[in-house]
Formats: C-alpha cells, structure tokens, sequence
C-alpha cells in the first residue's frame, strides 16, 4: 500500500471558500468574495467531487472565483503552509513504509489497492475523507508520526465497509478497531495498544477477542495465552476452542464470520455478570 501525497489548488481554494471558519481573516475573504460573485459562489459548490475525480486535470466551468482566490494573500500562505504539511507526512509515511506494508499487509490479509491518492489540504481544516468512488483521501489534520498513519489506514478501511448493513456496524466498526488502532498500531509503535478505541466497543471487542486472536495466527492455548497477557485482556479459554482455520480468513470473511455467528459471539448479559463479579480487564 502506497500512498501518494499531493497538494491540489483549487480543492484547496474550495475548502478554504466552503469548509468551516478557521478565522477571522478566511471570513473577511469569503465575505469580500460572496459581495462580488454571488453567482459563482453558490456554482462552484458543486466542484468538490469533480476535483477528486479529476485530480490535475480539472477544469472548472467558471474561473474567475477561484482566480480571484488564487491571487489573495491569504491564500499564497494557506498554500505554503500546507505544502509544508505535505513534505511531513511524505516523510513520517516513506520513514517506515515497509513496516506499514507489512502490518497492513498480515493483519488485513486483504488485495487492497496499491497506491491511495492523498490531497492534503491545511491542517488546521481537521478533514479527514476517504472517496469510496475514487479511492481517494482527504487529509486536513495536524496528527501525530502514527496516529497520522493510523488514521489514513482506519480511513481507508472503514471507507471498504461502508456499504454492510447499519444492523452490524457496531460488530464492523469494533473488529476494525481491533485490526488498525489496536494490533496495526501495536506493530508499528512497539507499544501495547488495545486499552485505546471507542469506549461504547469495549464490550463487543472484548468478546470478539477470543476469535481475533484466533484470526491473527495464535493457534494453541499457550499461544493464545501469551497474547492475552501481552495484550492484558482476559478470558476463559477452555470456553473457546480453536479454530486452526481462523488465520485463513481475509479481515472481510472473519467480519462474515463475527456477523453470521453474533447471537453465539455476542453474549454481552454473560460479560456484564463476569466483568461486575470478577472485575477483570477488558479492551
């Protein structure tokens, strides 16, 4: 997985004319444009998607607003900045790119695409989109070395399972969380990190675990009991056998699995008595 960092102008000229206020002086702008191009400004609206599409080749069918965007100071400086922002996180990404190929590649288990087009824009913009259509991410965030890379992989992969019925998301949203915040970060970080996600998935990550252990490769008990201890999560393992046919799945057939067998995997009354009465650690 590569990802192709890339600052586009009038994508950046858009979210400065349409995103949320960042400032006084990007309302002074906006305000100033708005009195001279009424018109204009409610047309090009619509240009977000036809930018993604098209990327450098983008035409737009009236200039003249986002000319006038081009030439204003405020805009010659969010563009500087913003290159800037560019060259960081094509550095933090190149830095460790095998290592994240190789975690992306061993916990998703998943042909994914091979280079992810990335438009940054400002990062004080706090945007962070993935286009399904066109593979396509948008980053506008101040973000940490990994919680960047983090946040573009969890992107991504939230992004491929949009589409599953709102009846599971809870079960999707928590083994996601289980494959990119909690193992993929470990990886790369060296750092235990499966305390860290929505606290409303606690109780269904938790048991889900058993099997996501299963699904990572840990087909014996002594397996399974080291990577509870590493992870510091517990649970009874003689109520979970294994299954040596787990680590063959694909993130997308152990996310079938989960949903086929969530009355027998989701026993969340059972968690609730063990947790009160035994006070044992959950994710």
């Amino acid at each position: 997985m590569n990802l192709e960092f890339c600052v586009n102008e009038y994508l950046l000229a858009w979210y400065l004319l349409y995103s949320a206020s960042l400032s006084t002086e990007i309302d002074k702008l906006r305000k100033s444009l708005w009195s001279k191009y009424k018109k204009e400004y409610n047309f090009c609206y619509k240009d977000k998607q036809e930018i993604i599409k098209y990327g450098k080749d983008f035409i737009p069918d009236n200039d003249i607003l986002y000319q006038e965007v081009f030439e204003s100071d405020l805009y010659i400086s969010l563009k500087k900045e913003t290159n800037k922002h560019k060259m960081h996180l094509v550095k933090l990404f190149n830095t460790d790119q095998k290592i994240v190929k190789k975690c992306v590649k061993e916990v998703l288990k998943l042909n994914i695409k091979e280079t992810y087009p990335v438009y940054v824009i400002h990062p004080r913009m706090e945007c962070i989109e993935y286009n399904k259509a066109t593979g396509t991410l948008i980053w506008g965030s101040d973000k940490d070395k990994y919680d960047a890379i983090t946040v573009l992989i969890l992107t991504i992969v939230k992004g491929m399972y949009e589409n599953y019925s709102p009846d599971y998301k809870e079960i999707i949203d928590a083994i996601i969380e289980l494959a990119v915040i909690n193992e993929i970060s470990k990886q790369l970080t060296n750092t235990p990190s499966y305390d860290i996600g929505d606290p409303t998935l606690k109780i269904i990550k938790r048991q889900i675990y058993p099997f996501w252990l299963m699904y990572l490769g840990n087909d014996t008990k002594e397996e399974m009991l080291n990577k509870m201890m590493e992870d510091k999560i517990v649970f009874d393992i003689e109520y979970y056998p294994i299954d040596k046919n787990m680590k063959k799945l694909s993130l997308t057939k152990f996310i079938d699995f989960c949903i086929k067998n969530n009355r027998h995997i989701l026993k969340l009354g059972n968690v609730l008595k063990i947790e009160k009465e035994e006070e044992i650690e959950v994710i």
